[in-house]
């Protein structure tokens, strides 16, 4: 919750989603995506790519 306060978040889904989720591991790949530059509509000017694992 810290990271969506400090980092900005989505403010035009607030108080109508919840945000959650835990990192095991990796904040510093947060980071990275977070610094990524931005151009129009805050989309970044180059693809971030990710690969995902869920653990059920």
């Amino acid at each position: 919750m810290e990271r969506y306060m400090t980092d900005g978040g989505t403010p035009f889904l607030d108080n109508n989603y919840t945000v959650f989720g835990y990192v095991v591991e990796g904040l510093n790949i947060i980071d990275s995506v977070a610094a990524v530059p931005t151009g129009a509509g805050n989309r970044p000017r180059s693809d971030v790519r990710m690969a995902i694992e869920v653990i059920r």
